[in-house]
């Protein structure tokens, strides 16, 4: 495609950015790159250096597989300064961030296939595993990365050899293994907010057939909040004692130990244990006061600026001549007594800034503990080889939110979670001239206790409207009470998997495979009044006369299926050529809503699994003398029963909408001269899920949440002698076009897009023992929104979290 066409489809910001890229880029290629001999650059490229990937089940060059892969070796990972397993995002075109709790929960979203619910029992589309291991709890996707060995992202269906929740990709951690010499390195980093991060490793053999590895990281983070709360609201009320502290924080402590075990030539097995806990300030979001009004086109509008008028429909410009309030009929609860305000007279103190004013706010609120072993063994035949895991795994979660985010003591959201996962995995992998093949059985069983609920203290404007609403009782203040959802979810999975690639000719491959397999749940849920004598302690002991619903359970046996059908051809070395066929799912499960005032039908509380087939077509390109590498793919996405999470009030359930999604990535990576390394990425996505319930009676097709349509990324790394060793000065630009944190798509779910760059400088010895390097990420401070939820039907706000500011630091780091 010509720079010309280019511009037809891109957005005047991004074709800026996008056509820069490229003449810097492209002018370095025509500079007589072909005439530079390779192998005399010792520096070649960090960028273009070979990354083994086992996407496949089996160890390949990223170049060699037909999947839309980006991969990151440990090297790179570390000169991009990727702390946080999220990190990987912004230079992975396609991928992007959903969440809750202000980011303290981040999943991956690939190519519009998310699904935002923070019940802790729901797992996510888009499947994370570590060395091999699943990860069922959607908190366990959000971990620091210290001492990796490669991070791989595969994108579209993947759940023909790796399972039913990869209906949108995959993300694979892989970590360093033991060594047969000894290594270790020790790693320290100081920023802004007071942030100490350190982490080491040690490896080496304790024996003629042991080896083991031990590595740690500790990281810590002062709060980026201020919280000016006075003790007291707009109405003189008083909130949470003890709270109104700052937030936005970090602790945290990993710890992995290995031991591999060479019982012969062709027989080794790997013990692993890992351990991480997480302590931070509640939930960082911020308020923006919001109206739950919609005009005739069904468009969510922004804050209208009056006092007790929250149906000013004179302000938003009809089509049909009238407009829908969202609040119940009769509710009073809509008066504004402050222009600009929420229903009860906030505004935030200084708008997007750093500043906030919140009566339920503790530094030390939110917990979070992983903890997990595992076994592996691998055996070596002659015509192939067998390989078997055990792995267990528990998660254990705390949270609580100031649902209001500001000092009146409305509600707070609680949730936790104790939950346990045991898989095991038995594989064979063989080859002859025609045939590459693997299969293999696979059994995973989760078990999830949750809960999840409101509360509401002392003085919260709801213990009388409540009582109003509800109960029907005028005139009548409650003492202060909570409603919590209990659930606990069994889950028992059995498939049988397989894939056959087979040679048609040296250059043509053919890949079938198949996934089949039973998904048994079992799930159990209760809703129930209690007693508050404690803010921060969720309450069983005391239940109240109300029962918002009879309780629920449930039991279903399903068999579902994945398969894959594709060509690969080789057109010369190093151009590989894929189009094919893909068919993802992702098990259903059931709703936890909280009750807000109203609860689910028994109808309403499961929902089915979804099915994502995949049309796909790609090209992996090495050229002009293993310079410069192109990879690109196209898709299209038929989508039924996708899982859409709406929020809607205080609260959100998943229904099950069809969809469909297309779009294309490309990325480019040069080294056009001695030093230089240059990585581009752009993708495109066009999303729609079909017939989504906005309002009563009101549908409309809409954009998935945390779809940006546009994406794109630079990197640019020059190397050069200097100070007695190596200097690297490296820019990164990162852009995303506007997006929903809400599929109803109101306008006040609209988040802008935005542009971020970071700087990095390192300095590194002849013989590599000592590293330096200073840098600055966000170093424009650009201000962007990343995660929020519409309240405006409960309080006439929405829940808004920004990126951390500019942060700069100095890391040193020795190996051994």
């Amino acid at each position: 495609m010509t720079q010309s066409s280019v511009s037809l489809y891109l957005p005047s910001s991004l074709r800026k950015f996008a056509t820069a890229t490229s003449v810097f880029a492209l002018g370095f290629i025509g500079s007589n790159v072909a005439a530079q001999d390779a192998a005399d650059d010792e520096e070649f490229s960090l960028l273009l250096e070979e990354v083994v990937v086992t996407a496949n089940k089996r160890e390949q060059s990223l170049q060699d597989v037909g999947i839309a892969i980006t991969a990151f070796s440990g090297d790179q990972l570390r000169a991009f300064r990727m702390e946080n397993s999220i990190d990987i995002i912004d230079f992975t075109p396609g991928v992007t961030r959903a969440g809750d709790l202000g980011g303290q929960r981040s999943i991956f979203a690939i190519r519009g296939v998310v699904q935002n619910d923070y019940a802790d029992h729901a797992e996510a589309p888009v499947a994370v595993y570590i060395d091999d291991s699943y990860l069922a709890n959607t908190q366990a996707q959000t971990f620091a990365m210290f001492d990796m060995n490669r991070v791989e992202v595969l994108k579209g269906p993947q759940g023909t050899l790796f399972g039913r929740n990869a209906t949108g990709g995959l993300v694979h951690s892989i970590t360093n293994r033991p060594t047969e010499h000894f290594e270790g390195y020790a790693d320290f980093t100081y920023a802004s907010y007071d942030q100490t991060r350190f982490e080491a490793t040690v490896s080496g053999p304790l024996s003629k057939k042991v080896t083991a590895r031990l590595s740690a990281m500790y990281n810590h983070q002062g709060e980026i909040l201020e919280n000016v709360y006075t003790g007291t609201d707009a109405q003189g009320t008083a909130g949470t004692p003890g709270g109104g502290q700052d937030g936005y924080n970090d602790d945290t402590l990993a710890l992995r130990a290995q031991m591999n075990i060479k019982l012969s030539d062709a027989v080794n097995v790997l013990l692993a244990g890992n351990y991480a806990e997480t302590t931070k300030s509640e939930g960082p979001y911020q308020h923006s006061a919001t109206v739950a009004v919609l005009d005739g086109q069904g468009r969510h509008r922004d804050t209208i600026y009056a006092v007790n008028d929250p149906n000013n429909c004179e302000a938003i410009s009809l089509v049909n001549g009238s407009c829908i309030n969202l609040f119940a009929d009769n509710d009073t609860d809509g008066v504004r007594p402050v222009a600009g305000g929420d229903l009860f007279g906030y505004i935030d103190p200084d708008g997007s800034g750093n500043q906030v004013s919140k009566d339920y706010a503790f530094e030390d609120e939110n917990h979070f503990e992983t903890k997990g072993i595992s076994a592996k063994l691998n055996w070596d035949f002659s015509w192939g080889s067998l390989f078997y895991m055990a792995d267990f795994k528990d998660y254990s979660r705390s949270v609580g939110l100031d649902s209001d985010q500001s000092p009146t003591p409305l509600a707070i959201f609680q949730a936790g979670t104790e939950t346990s996962q045991m898989s095991h995995e038995l594989r064979l992998n063989g080859e002859n001239e025609k045939f590459r093949w693997v299969t293999g059985l696979y059994y995973l069983d989760i078990s999830a206790d949750m809960y999840q609920g409101l509360a509401y203290g002392e003085g919260s404007p709801f213990l009388a409207g409540f009582a109003q609403q509800i109960l029907g009782l005028d005139g009548v203040v409650l003492d202060p009470f909570e409603d919590n959802t209990f659930g606990k979810l069994d889950t028992k999975s059995y498939s049988i998997f397989g894939q056959v690639d087979y040679k048609i000719t040296d250059k043509l491959t053919l890949v079938a495979g198949f996934r089949g397999g039973n998904e048994d749940k079992e799930y159990a849920q209760t809703i129930g009044e209690y007693a508050n004598t404690d803010d921060r302690v969720v309450e069983t002991e005391t239940p109240l006369d109300f029962v918002p619903r009879a309780p629920y359970s449930d039991s279903q046996s399903k068999f579902i299926w994945s398969g894959k059908l594709q060509l690969e051809y080789v057109m010369r070395d190093g151009v590989l050529a894929y189009a094919g066929v893909n068919r993802g799912v992702k098990a259903g499960s059931y709703n936890a809503k909280l009750f807000d005032g109203t609860t689910l039908a028994d109808d309403e509380i499961p929902y089915d699994e979804e099915v994502l087939v995949s049309y796909e077509a790609g090209l992996k390109a090495d050229f002009w003398g293993g310079r410069a590498r192109l990879n690109a793919a196209a898709f299209y996405y038929d989508y039924k029963d996708f899982q859409a999470f709406t929020w809607v009030n205080n609260s959100g359930f998943v229904s099950n909408n069809d969809a469909e999604i297309k779009g294309a990535e490309v990325e480019l990576t040069v080294n056009p001269m001695k030093g230089l390394n240059i990585i581009t990425g752009i993708s495109y996505t066009d999303a729609t899920v079909k017939d989504v319930t906005i309002a009563p009676d009101v549908t409309r097709d809409v954009t998935p949440t945390f779809t940006p349509k546009w994406q794109a990324s630079a990197i640019a790394r020059y190397g050069f002698e200097g100070l007695g060793g190596w200097m690297t000065a490296q820019a990164a630009v990162y852009h995303q076009s506007s997006y929903f944190v809400n599929l109803r798509n109101f306008t006040a779910h609209k988040f802008d897009g935005y542009t971020k760059a970071n700087l990095r400088l390192t300095w590194a010895d002849e013989a590599d023992l000592w590293n330096v390097s200073v840098f600055a990420d966000n170093v424009f401070d650009n201000n962007h929104k990343v995660i929020g939820f519409d309240v405006s039907t409960f309080g006439g706000y929405t829940q808004e979290s920004y990126a951390k500011p500019r942060w700069i630091g100095v890391s040193v780091r020795r190996n051994f």
